[in-house]
């Protein structure tokens, strides 16, 4: 008889030991951290922060339950095309392609991986080439889950040539991806080669479900050569593992398989048909059509061995399973087994036609490779290729019509004159359209420019006027009451006053140095002295920390690459009465208690952020309200040629986003 030598030895069980005992002590605190991850989305204050709690959630829990993830997914692309945020939005289309092909929607999960790959090729930021890395590795599961074997073997060598270069730990599970594609190919030799590769990386990183994964992937192909005694000892050895983890994937394949080893091995039917049963149980709530299939085989195959009358339930599951979700040669596993079955119930006619069905259907499929390319065909038509081959038809449906009437020399050259003519006629119309639109345009252009350049008459001499005012207040109406006061002072010392008229002097004195002050914080509004003295940046944190400081509103100020900004100082005075007009909205309208107040220079333009978490509002009765306020602001952003973005809702507070081009920052 043929010895093998035991797969672990005990130094490897030790290992294994010590990395279960690992993770037992970090399962609590990674369920709280997944709770905190979800929470924190909902608290942070800017999109880019946003879109990255909403990554470090989904990915936290993808191998947990994906079920919830279709808004996180959707609202991750939205922010991350506001903003331009590539690596958002990348990011949000490869988990789209993961979450898509793990409910079986393999056309639009497709889509996504194409969209994907188009954003990213040829840019070589270090994160995005990481995820290249990651979207072909994702893109091999879904060509996997498709059945077309070599074109996920070309994305996950492409995977692991990126990934390998970075050290990255999911270079295990792309190893483990391509043994199980070269077992699907019927490479026994090559399966076992990257499931050893697999187990060896795994153990480099400090992660149980990875190890477990590649563990388990080693078993299924120990089993596939007959070994199942070293697949059994693998399981013993993982399930301590699998159990804490309570992963619905990984107990999938960890019953199932255990199955495998009891029904075939083990020889104990009854042990193996409540492994196969757990395995559907798990397969069902994560909602896995590939895996639901391969558990409803696995039953289905026992029950009919043991001529249970039991066996036609699930073999009707695996039909309909197979019919709705077009898994072909899933269908013909399918009328195999009732063929199987029947025949085994005596009715040899029903076992006969089925058997001739299966039969058609196989030799339809002709081998597992063209079942592959079908399949993918199918995919990739509907995707790229239906447009295309529909004009492709009707231009040689026009072809064939005008050869038949083409039946001499004179025809061709009439047809062509004629289609000459049109193309003349039609390309001067054209013109004229195009030169009718360029008119229309300029005229636009002119009016446009007309209103910016009376809108900037306008601001430049309110402002002048704001400059003057300030100025004659500090200047005349301030010296002169800074003269009262001091001639008053110089008066008491000179006068003789009974104890009543020095308390009405003193009140007097009080009045005046309250009018002084007033007079000033009047001026220094019109006009502040430290955005002419020291620009935007230094007078905005002025501004926002006497607001604070007044007690009125907790007026949070920040400033992003603002020390080199070169903003000039008409768009300076500009920008600063936006912010006191937002502000100063704040204050009246919001009923808030916090509010924020960012500028940002980067990239050539200027942007402008005022948050509050006030009673917020409906936007469109701020499109009808008319307020002086809101059209002084759109106007100034007009002057700057900038956009303005508002949302609201009532009682979720109000953001503002302003972002002024590089020609007018």
């Amino acid at each position: 008889m043929k010895t093998t030598r035991p797969f672990f030895c005990r130094g490897e069980k030790i290992l294994l030991l010590v990395v279960l005992l690992l993770f037992m002590s970090v399962q609590v605190a990674a369920q709280i951290n997944k709770d905190s991850l979800r929470k924190r989305i909902s608290i942070v204050q800017t999109d880019s922060l946003r879109i990255e709690a909403m990554y470090e959630y989904m990915r936290a829990t993808l191998n947990d339950n994906t079920s919830g993830f279709e808004p996180y997914l959707k609202e991750m692309v939205r922010l991350s095309k506001k903003i331009a945020f590539k690596w958002g939005l990348s990011t949000a289309y490869i988990l789209s392609l993961s979450y898509y092909k793990n409910i079986g929607n393999y056309e639009t999960a497709l889509r996504y991986g194409d969209s994907a790959a188009a954003l990213l090729n040829g840019d070589t930021a270090s994160n995005l080439i990481l995820n290249r890395g990651h979207l072909h590795n994702n893109r091999g599961n879904l060509y996997y889950s498709i059945g077309d074997y070599r074109k996920a073997l070309d994305d996950y060598f492409q995977a692991e040539k990126i990934l390998k270069q970075q050290r990255f730990k999911t270079i295990a599970s792309i190893y483990s991806s391509i043994a199980n594609c070269f077992t699907a190919l019927s490479n026994d030799q090559k399966a076992l080669e990257f499931s050893d590769r697999a187990v060896e990386s795994a153990k480099q990183f400090d992660d149980p479900r990875l190890l477990a994964t590649c563990l388990m992937n080693k078993a299924t192909m120990l089993m596939n050569i007959g070994q199942y005694a070293s697949a059994d000892a693998i399981l013993k050895i993982v399930w301590p593992v699998v159990q804490q983890l309570q992963n619905t994937k990984s107990l999938f394949t960890y019953y199932l398989n255990k199955g495998d080893i009891t029904a075939y091995y083990q020889k104990d039917t009854l042990n193996a048909l409540n492994y196969y049963k757990q395995s559907y149980a798990y397969a069902s709530e994560s909602q896995d059509v590939s895996q639901i299939a391969r558990a409803l085989t696995a039953l289905a195959q026992l029950k009919t061995d043991l001529k249970q009358a039991g066996a036609v339930v699930y073999i009707d599951s695996l039909c309909r399973l197979a019919d709705e979700n077009g898994m072909r040669n899933v269908r013909a596993d399918a009328l195999q087994l009732y063929a199987e079955w029947y025949a085994q119930a005596g009715n040899y006619k029903k076992a006969y036609a089925f058997q001739q069905e299966q039969k058609a259907l196989s030799d339809s499929l002709n081998s597992e490779e063209s079942r592959q390319k079908i399949a993918m065909l199918e995919v990739r038509f509907r995707i790229e290729n239906k447009e295309q081959e529909i004009v492709q038809l009707k231009t040689q449906d026009t072809i064939n019509r005008l050869s038949i009437r083409q039946k001499s020399t004179l025809n061709y050259i009439l047809v062509g004159g004629a289609l000459g003519l049109l193309i003349i006629l039609g390309l001067l119309y054209r013109n004229y359209r195009h030169r009718q639109k360029l008119q229309q345009q300029r005229i636009a252009e002119l009016e446009t420019e007309r209103q910016l350049t009376a809108t900037e008459a306008v601001l430049k001499g309110e402002e002048q006027e704001r400059t003057r005012l300030a100025k004659d207040l500090h200047d005349g109406l301030g010296g002169m009451l800074s003269g009262m006061k001091h001639a008053f002072q110089t008066m008491k010392e000179n006068l003789i006053m009974t104890p009543e008229n020095q308390l009405a002097f003193e009140r007097s004195m009080d009045m005046l140095d309250s009018s002084i002050k007033e007079m000033r914080r009047v001026a220094h509004n019109m006009m502040p002295e430290s955005l002419v003295k020291f620009g935007l940046d230094t007078a905005l944190r002025d501004f926002c920390n006497s607001i604070r400081l007044s007690g009125a509103l907790h007026l949070v100020y920040q400033s992003i690459g603002m020390e080199q900004a070169p903003v000039d100082q008409t768009t300076a005075v500009t920008v600063y009465r936006i912010v006191q007009e937002l502000v100063h909205n704040v204050l009246k309208h919001a009923a808030a208690a916090n509010a924020l107040v960012q500028v940002s220079y980067g990239e050539g333009a200027l942007s402008v952020t005022v948050e509050d978490d006030g009673k917020g509002m409906d936007l469109a009765g701020l499109a009808q309200s008319g307020g002086m306020g809101w059209q002084n602001i759109q106007h100034r952003v007009d002057f700057l040629k900038g956009t303005l973005d508002v949302q609201s809702q009532p009682g979720g507070g109000m953001s503002v986003f302003i972002e002024i081009p590089a020609g007018k920052a």
